[in-house]
């Protein structure tokens, strides 16, 4: 029954967090929920009785939060026994690292058999005293030990393991309709908010723990007074939260300059259609109409951005094919005729002579010419990388099961575009001014005075890692993070508001702006405070015509030091290990003195 109960609780902590997590009933996840979400796992952890089942609990809840959250990669064609499958496993095997860690205040040191002067080792008495509320020493330590080593597990497995990275089911993307929470990311990143909820539920559980131990309690005094001035910590990180995301939310900012872009979404599926056909010609009669609806208005239009993966031919070639395709209107003809540059999603062949397609973002100018592209960095491991396709007998393996021998080529260069655009009207006049007798004629001192804004183009799941993709764009000039994709493929409102909304952190981190310009949904443009400037329903053919605003490049706390945060609980947690395995070599007298 013990052991039922335990599983119980474990699961029923992962459908709190799924609940928390935008889903098909919380569009844009329930942060009220995430704030107890971790009780049930917090109080089946702490009445384990082993490494062993703080691991399989841990692994459960994982895997269980994987499979509830993120259900729709079940829909990846036939990848879905990786993309599903093999990333649950993987997320479980994590897990239960996260168990064995979370266990570590409750673990027993004391109770091995060894010679010792005492009847009772000097270890246990602690843990006697602890449970008779005689010591409550333990209850900060076990707070702010659960709620460092979930943050570290969520950054591990969003950003620690590399290309198998999954930035997805964390605590953090529960936020967005708390957003003046989610202000304190340019400071800690998305990890600040997920330690603010584990902190949140860490203190309820010990509330609950020691509402079932008074009775047995000779001295709950001080269990008590030690679970208010924990109490009283995690109020106060909150309401510096608060009082901080509501100063940078209120903050007034003034835009640099305006680039007004038309976002196209023609809501079709590539993956179901033959050609690129019907998507191009829909794309261009939706992009045709907004332009000309900016241009009624009296504006220029500077931008078109259609999203990931429109075109099915590759670049540079693909230049004297779509010249002459769709043959109703050839789409570099169309181009030209609307005179605007585009951003499109396609394929890119950087080395002629190897074959090997990039998944990109292509430029064209005004004049329908190819200027370059932006190729996908961080590829999805088994979908668009295949692990160990060095190896024949990997490749074969893979060509087997899913029909598939090769994948994209991952991008190695963080490539910017400069798209002129125009000065804001309301601008902060320059604090500095310089008058130069140099004789600047012609195109060149136009040029000069043309503004221009530098675009970063992430590509899909780009958008979703600030540390090897986002960051370092950040870093080498960008302006504005527009990012293209397709997750029209999902057929569910979930995957597409959780891309939203990890993806929204970027705004925050780096306080710049932010476009999504996508296939099915959610296309929208954030400004950096996080707020929604436009958008467009989901699932709908339409387009969206938009002034979007261009900041001041800036550069926060996170751009600087990156995932600090998660770097410095990992450091604590280490020596704490390592001070508690000095009772292995020196005895119960070692760590009994040293508290």
């Amino acid at each position: 029954m013990s052991n039922f109960l335990q599983v119980f609780r474990v699961i029923f902590s992962a459908i709190l967090v799924s609940l928390a997590i935008p889903n098909e009933f919380f569009l844009l996840g329930c942060p009220s929920i995430a704030l107890i979400s971790l009780v049930p796992l917090y109080i089946a952890v702490a009445e384990c009785r082993s490494y062993r089942s703080a691991f399989r609990l841990g692994a459960l809840h994982t895997f269980s939060v994987h499979l509830f959250s993120s259900f729709w990669l079940a829909f990846f064609k036939d990848f879905a026994i990786f993309t599903l499958g093999a990333s649950a496993l993987g997320t479980g095997l994590i897990g239960g690292i996260l168990g064995r860690m979370l266990y570590v205040p409750y673990a027993r040191h004391g109770d091995r058999k060894k010679p010792v002067k005492e009847a009772e080792p000097k270890w246990s008495q602690k843990y006697l005293a602890e449970g008779a509320g005689r010591a409550a020493y333990a209850i900060p330590f076990r707070v702010f030990w659960f709620s460092c080593t979930y943050t570290l597990y969520e950054w591990y497995k969003a950003s620690g393991t590399g290309f198998l990275a999954y930035p997805w089911g964390t605590l953090s993307s529960s936020a967005f309709p708390w957003r003046l929470f989610m202000q304190i990311a340019d400071l800690t990143g998305a990890y600040g908010v997920s330690f603010l909820f584990a902190l949140c539920s860490a203190v309820c559980a010990e509330g609950l723990l020691l509402l079932k131990r008074a009775p047995n309690l000779i001295a709950p005094r001080a269990s008590l007074s030690a679970l208010k001035r924990t109490a009283n910590v995690c109020i106060a990180l909150f309401a510096l939260s608060f009082l901080y995301g509501a100063f940078q939310y209120a903050k007034p900012r003034k835009p640099e300059k305006t680039l007004n872009a038309v976002l196209v979404q023609q809501n079709s599926n590539p993956w179901n259609e033959s050609s690129d056909e019907a998507s191009i010609m829909a794309s261009e009669k939706l992009s045709e109409e907004k332009i000309d609806a900016l241009k009624a208005k009296g504006k220029n239009v500077h931008l078109v951005v259609w999203s990931e993966g429109v075109l099915r031919h590759s670049f540079p070639s693909g230049q004297a094919y779509y010249s002459l395709y769709p043959p109703e209107e050839p789409l570099l003809e169309f181009i030209k005729r609307m005179n605007v540059p585009f951003i499109i999603g396609g394929p890119y062949v950087a080395d002629g002579e190897i074959r090997r397609l990039s998944n990109a973002s292509l430029l064209f100018d005004a004049e329908g010419n190819f200027r370059g592209a932006y190729e996908k960095i961080h590829l999805v491991p088994f979908a668009e990388v295949l692990p160990g396709e060095e190896y024949e007998w990997a490749v074969n393996l893979m060509d087997k099961l899913v029909g598939i021998s090769a994948g994209w080529k991952a991008g190695d260069q963080y490539v910017l575009f400069d798209i002129p655009c125009e000065w804001n009207e309301k601008r902060a006049k320059s604090a500095s001014k310089i008058v130069s007798l140099a004789k600047d004629t012609g195109d060149d001192a136009v040029e000069k005075e043309m503004p221009l804004v530098r675009v970063a183009s992430p590509v899909c799941f780009g958008d979703a890692f600030p540390s090897d993709v986002c960051g370092p764009l950040h870093r080498y000039g960008s302006d504005v993070f527009i990012n293209i994709t397709d997750d029209s493929w999902s057929n569910t409102k979930s995957a597409e508001y959780q891309h939203f909304v990890i993806a929204s952190y970027r705004a925050i981190e780096y306080r710049t702006t932010l476009v999504r310009s996508t296939n099915a949904g959610y296309s929208v443009v954030l400004d950096p405070a996080g707020k929604i400037v436009a958008d467009m329903p989901l699932f709908e053919q339409d387009a969206l015509a938009v002034s979007i605003p261009v900041y001041k490049h800036s550069t926060t706390a996170y751009a600087l030091f990156g995932n600090w945060l998660p770097f410095v609980f990992g450091v604590l947690i280490i020596a704490y290990c390592l001070y508690v395995s000095l009772a292995f070599v020196f005895g119960d007298d070692f760590i009994y003195e040293t508290h």
